[in-house]
């Protein structure tokens, strides 16, 4: 089921009219510099996943101005439970009330933001007969379900942007790629960024970026996660180059892997 908070169509970007502040784009003016809510007409955000990497990315965005001149739509089916509340985004009241991560999540941006976004209480699939993205970012539990999303969102053309991240205790890893098959040309690319390279992490066993409960995760490896993403939306909205490939182990301070692509 799709919902839209603080506006009622999913696929209009929200109006940026004045608020009780005045105008909200005036807000951004100290970042003017490096990305405004203009870059963003246009880049519109699907967020799948709303548990403590979807929020951290979530909330990251919003802080930047995403949401203002686009859309931002997060998609999950679960709900809030007292074992999340250390890494994610809610309130012991939601899990009280055993409500929809997603509604939770959107109550939270529309307190600390004033920013509409649009929920989806769904599992979501790739297949979706909606229009998505043109940046779609992947932060959910298993590679079993990024196979299934991946299955389907390779034979789309309205995602021009694929971002999955992963958190495996205190290692993140980012794959970035264009899904288009238009984008394919018959070239066979191998490289970071490829379609090939993204398949190969795919064809891991699901227990690679697995931990044991008492190491699954901690606040600052989702908040360090989610600057890193914010930062490769802000170089792709300016059509800047970025890494289509990072790892990097927060426990030793170390980036374990970078791919530029080719």
């Amino acid at each position: 089921m799709i919902k839209a908070k603080s506006g009622n169509v999913q696929d209009a970007a929200p109006e940026g009219g004045e608020t009780p502040l005045g105008n909200p784009l005036e807000a951004f003016r100290r970042q003017q510099d490096i990305l405004t809510p203009a870059d963003l007409a246009g880049v519109s955000v699907d967020i799948v996943g709303a548990g403590a990497l979807g929020g951290a990315i979530l909330l990251c965005l919003c802080k930047m101005g995403f949401g203002i001149t686009n859309t931002l739509t997060v998609t999950d089916f679960d709900r809030c439970e007292a074992h999340n509340l250390p890494t994610q985004w809610f309130r012991p009241s939601d899990v009280l009330m055993d409500e929809a991560k997603v509604d939770a999540l959107a109550e939270m941006i529309a307190w600390i933001c004033d920013r509409p976004i649009v929920t989806a209480r769904d599992r979501f699939r790739g297949d979706e007969s909606r229009r998505l993205g043109p940046v779609v970012i992947l932060a959910v539990d298993s590679l079993r379900e990024r196979r299934l999303i991946w299955h389907n969102l390779r034979h789309r053309e309205d995602v021009h942007l694929l971002v999955d991240a992963r958190m495996g205790a205190e290692v993140l890893e980012i794959h970035c790629l264009d899904p288009r098959p238009s984008r394919r040309h018959g070239t066979r690319r191998t490289g970071p960024g490829s379609e090939e390279f993204y398949e190969e992490s795919l064809a891991r066993p699901d227990e690679a970026f697995q931990e044991p409960c008492t190491r699954r995760g901690i606040l600052y490896t989702t908040l360090g996660a989610a600057s890193l993403v914010g930062s490769i939306l802000r170089a792709h909205a300016r059509e800047e180059d970025y890494p289509r490939h990072l790892v990097f182990d927060f426990h030793n301070f170390m980036l374990l892997a970078q791919g530029v692509g080719d």
